[in-house]
């Protein structure tokens, strides 16, 4: 009976440490992957404020800044860049980032200048393979509806 219990027990200790560093990577990716919808969510904020203040969406489109890739190349997280920033549909919006992130982000209008989209890309673990997050924008009644959508988000 001992006996029994004893390899149960090194059959899963030797489980856990096979699998114990692929979970850690899985929760690193994820842990990552929370700057995109925080940024993004904030991002809506700020069309929603300018379409409220103007009565229509903003026109310009920016992005994606900092270039696709660049954070991976750079470490796996981009700096905090000031200058990044400066392109005029950006600063219509009053959006920047001041510190160091993992995402590249677009703004875009479709549909005649009525929708807005969001984009958030990123390869959070710098494999090659891109998430994305992204928030389109339409009008509803006195409001801007907002529905979210993600593709491979911990890639």
């Amino acid at each position: 009976m001992w006996r029994r219990v004893r390899y149960l027990l090194l059959l899963v200790t030797l489980c856990a440490l096979a699998t114990c560093p692929s979970g850690l990577r899985r929760h690193r990716a994820r842990q990552r992957a929370l700057e995109a919808p925080a940024l993004l969510e904030y991002m809506t904020d700020r069309v929603r404020a300018v379409w409220k203040e103007r009565g229509r969406l903003p026109q310009g489109a920016a992005g994606p800044t900092p270039p696709l890739g660049t954070c991976c190349t750079r470490g796996g997280r981009c700096p905090a860049d000031p200058a990044a920033w400066r392109d005029p549909a950006w600063r219509v919006l009053a959006f920047s980032i001041d510190g160091a992130h993992r995402y590249s982000y677009q703004y875009e209008v479709v549909d005649g200048g009525h929708v807005a989209i969001l984009r958030a890309i990123g390869d959070v673990d710098c494999d090659g393979a891109s998430g994305t997050y992204e928030v389109r924008l339409t009008p509803a009644g006195g409001d801007l509806a907002a529905a979210w959508s993600r593709q491979q988000p911990y890639e």
